[in-house]
């Protein structure tokens, strides 16, 4: 029996040798066999772009480092503020080879601002989670890429290699999405918007963005709407623009019927529930996006509307506000998430709603996706004529970019390499369908390839194949600025 226990930890220990611990990884970096990339921005792709890299992972070799709590602003100890992942490549990544070890950064605290700003301004004090064994804690062992192996507790001030957008750069660099300060340095307490010709912007994945209340709320509006208190989509309630871009810019006081905040859309019984509002920040793609589509701001100044502010506020808050709003503006998606989930466990609190991506999944979540206008937030609905995200039905959609400084990567042509194959390889309904399904993410519902994509595969959509036509987005900006959508613009159905 002994003989057969040490043989099997030979094995364990053989199986996990190639795997990138802290140590594993402070001993490649000093001996330059690490190839190291630091991404930055969109929190709306923080799960599909993990599922891309294990994708790209030599299976049995990947730990997944999530940042310890408050390390980058507002990180929650889920590694919310940032994640990185590290494995020995299964295959080749531009001109780094199958085996090369590596570690990928994302940076989600702050959002697309981030992405945008600090990559065009190479900026070398932008706080990135350091991935060291003085940092991190010893791994555990693997289970899914959305699951921390390792939880790190250090900084560094680096300049990121790309960042990603949920709408292209110059949307991110106007009011009224600039950050509340210059390049995430808190300090500096102004508003500037940079130099946008030193970037090289390349479109990418269209996210799928959703409206999701929190549990006791879904239920209720269940009730009101006649609803059987199920999880099927039969059974989804719906919410309307309206009611939402009210919500937002916090005009939900008053009615003529004597309604007011949740009782517009629950009855009396919702009048003097705090309407809390969990959103993100100024910077954020994901708030950009909803500022564009339930307020047209900046889209059109005869008709922009301002979201809601309010200083102070951390967490939601009880009810007995008489119908007014809370706003809880967060860092990240995942505190967003969190915001919504504090509101549930609170007993003193009702209801909240908050905004983010499709990719985060709901089930045993104490919140849900509401339809809008009751259109159901669904990337495809199989049927004669297929509907959902996929061909407008719903189009809470935002049209990403990645982008990276021209005279930095130039510099550098195997990073430059690097960061064109993440650019296209992973922008394909083939990749998209590929992106893994784990208990905690599902990410291919967050994602879809943009025309200015899958149009240089097949000529047309119905020229796809059946595999690929859901993970195809028929939508597109009439305009296209230096070859990425102008987001204000209409959208066409192809």
């Amino acid at each position: 029996m002994k003989l057969k226990l040490i043989a099997m930890a030979a094995l364990v220990a053989a199986g996990s040798a190639h795997a990138l611990s802290p140590a594993a990884i402070d001993t490649a970096r000093a001996n330059g066999t690490l190839k190291e990339i630091r991404l930055v921005g969109s929190s709306a792709y923080r799960l599909a772009i993990a599922g891309h890299i294990q994708t790209i992972c030599q299976a049995g070799t990947i730990d997944v480092f999530f940042s310890a709590a408050n390390l980058i602003a507002n990180g929650d100890g889920a590694g919310s503020g940032a994640r990185a992942y590290s494995c020995t490549l299964g295959t080749a990544l531009g001109n780094y080879a199958a085996g090369t070890p590596i570690l990928i950064h994302k940076r989600d605290t702050g959002g697309s601002i981030i992405g945008v700003a600090n990559v065009a301004a190479n900026d070398a004090t932008t706080v990135m989670m350091k991935v060291s064994a003085a940092s991190c804690s010893a791994p555990v062992a693997y289970t899914n890429i959305t699951t921390k192996t390792s939880q790190c507790s250090l900084t560094e001030n680096v300049a990121p290699d790309a960042g990603f957008s949920d709408l292209e750069p110059n949307m991110l660099n106007q009011s009224p999405n600039l950050i509340d300060n210059t390049l995430g340095d808190p300090t500096s307490g102004s508003k500037a918007p940079v130099n946008l010709s030193a970037l090289t912007i390349q479109p990418y994945w269209q996210a799928i963005f959703g409206v999701a209340v929190n549990l006791k709320a879904y239920r209720a509006l269940q009730a009101a709407q006649g609803l059987a208190q199920d999880d099927t989509d039969a059974n989804r309630p719906s919410l309307s623009k309206n009611w939402i871009r009210s919500v937002l810019t916090g005009n939900v006081d008053t009615s003529s019927a004597g309604l007011q905040g949740w009782g517009l859309v629950l009855g009396t019984g919702g009048n003097g529930k705090t309407v809390n509002i969990c959103r993100r920040d100024p910077g954020s793609g994901t708030q950009a996006t909803t500022q564009a589509y339930f307020l047209q701001n900046p889209c059109n100044p005869a008709e922009s509307l301002a979201a809601a502010r309010q200083a102070g506020a951390t967490k939601p808050a009880p009810n007995g506000n008489t119908g007014g709003v809370n706003v809880i503006e967060n860092s990240s998606t995942g505190d967003v998430l969190n915001c919504l989930t504090a509101a549930d466990n609170d007993a003193a609190t009702d209801y909240a709603i908050g905004f983010f991506s499709r990719e985060n999944v709901e089930t045993g979540k104490q919140w849900r996706y509401v339809r809008v206008d009751g259109a159901l937030p669904n990337r495809y609905i199989a049927g004669t004529v297929p509907s959902g995200a996929v061909n407008g039905s719903y189009d809470f959609v935002g049209e990403g970019t990645m982008q990276w400084n021209t005279a930095k990567v130039s510099a550098n042509a195997n990073l430059l390499a690097a960061l064109t194959n993440i650019a296209t390889v992973s922008n394909t309904p083939d990749a998209i369908a590929a992106l893994p399904v784990t208990s905690s993410a599902n990410s291919p519902d967050g994602v879809m390839a943009t025309p200015l994509v899958w149009s240089n595969i097949q000529a047309s959509w119905t020229s796809l194949t059946a595999a690929q036509q859901p993970y195809s987005s028929r939508l597109l900006h009439a305009t296209q600025v230096n070859g990425v959508s102008d987001s204000c613009s209409i959208y066409n159905t192809f």
